[in-house]
């Protein structure tokens, strides 16, 4: 989108933000009939990958049905789809049954994060997946319309997509493109309903963009924090060791008494594996300043003029060495 096409940007700014449990959305379609989402699924048109990267195998864009081998073989992948799996995704044949594989940790989402941006006509859907061209084209015009509708923004009104944004909920096809089965319907893991069920969602939030609007909608429920459970296919920490006469963070080498602006401070000392502790949202080292009476952190690990370089000094007993340098700006 270029500054042309919108102009200049005046009036309020506001968002909205929810959790939407994609896995089972029921609403109303346009002609009045219920319609709802399915647990995610992995059609078989998604192995046959693209025009310019083909998917290995016999898989092909294009599949609408099953195939007696691989129907076989995928129930040792994921779990055979029930009955109402496989007819809430018709007609996509399920290759991978992603909905209702949960071990270790649910192999795709069921619950997407719902936003929207406000910067005075400018509308930002910040949604959850790859929308197609011509689904991208349906759900900003549907939004657009609502705005004029409810008289939240006139016929100046610019609404544009970004995403893949805070989950990623694989493609977006319209109904169309979903029947006919290429990789980017074998890959809207949510069914064939799953753009009307974006448009319905982003829709109902509309109002909250108002000007005139004091409430917010119901947050919903996010997803489970996995935070605290991470798993991991690396094995632990065997042996750390310092040796005889020596311990953890005995400085090796230590750090002149003054530097010059544009000189490397560095100091050594013994160590042991990083992996011992990651250090999640905190650091391994700190360079600290003074400041009055107190010292305050100056720069951290995150600072392209520190570095952390972890060196194993001897494989068999165990011993190793940390090196921190940081270039004086």
């Amino acid at each position: 989108m270029s500054s042309s096409n919108l102009g200049s940007v005046s009036g309020a700014v506001r968002s909205v933000h929810v959790y939407i449990n994609m896995s089972n959305y029921t609403f109303t379609l346009s002609n009045g009939t219920q319609a709802k989402t399915c647990k995610p699924a992995m059609g078989y048109a998604f192995a046959g990958g693209t025009t310019d990267g083909p998917g290995a195998f016999d898989f092909k864009q294009g599949t609408t049905s099953g195939n007696p081998f691989w129907d076989v073989v995928k129930g040792a992948v994921t779990p055979q789809p029930s009955a109402e799996q496989a007819a809430c995704h018709a007609p996509k044949p399920i290759l991978l049954n992603t909905g209702e594989a949960t071990f270790p940790y649910d192999w795709q989402p069921k619950i997407v994060n719902v936003q929207m941006f406000r910067v005075g006509q400018l509308v930002m859907l910040l949604v959850p997946g790859e929308f197609t061209t011509m689904a991208g084209r349906r759900i900003r015009e549907a939004i657009k319309a609502k705005l004029v509708a409810q008289n939240i923004i006139g016929n100046d009104a610019t609404v544009v997509i970004a995403g893949p944004a805070n989950t990623y909920g694989h493609y977006i096809t319209t109904r169309e493109e979903y029947g006919v089965q290429r990789y980017e319907g074998g890959s809207t893991i949510y069914g064939p309903n799953t753009l009307d069920a974006y448009i319905d969602i982003y829709s109902n939030l509309v109002t909250y963009l108002s000007d005139s609007s004091t409430t917010t909608p119901s947050p919903g429920t996010p997803p489970p924090d996995l935070t605290g459970n991470p798993l991991s296919l690396r094995t632990g920490v065997v042996m750390d060791n310092a040796p005889i006469g020596s311990k953890f963070g005995k400085v090796l080498a230590q750090p002149s008494g003054s530097y010059t602006k544009g000189s490397q401070a560095s100091v050594r000392f013994q160590g042991a594996t990083p992996r011992n502790n990651l250090r999640l949202e905190q650091t391994f080292l700190t360079v600290e300043r003074k400041d009055g009476n107190n010292w305050v952190v100056y720069r951290t690990d995150s600072h392209p003029s520190t570095k952390y370089n972890w060196k194993r000094t001897n494989e068999l007993l165990g011993y190793s060495e940390v090196t921190i340098t940081w270039d004086i700006e």
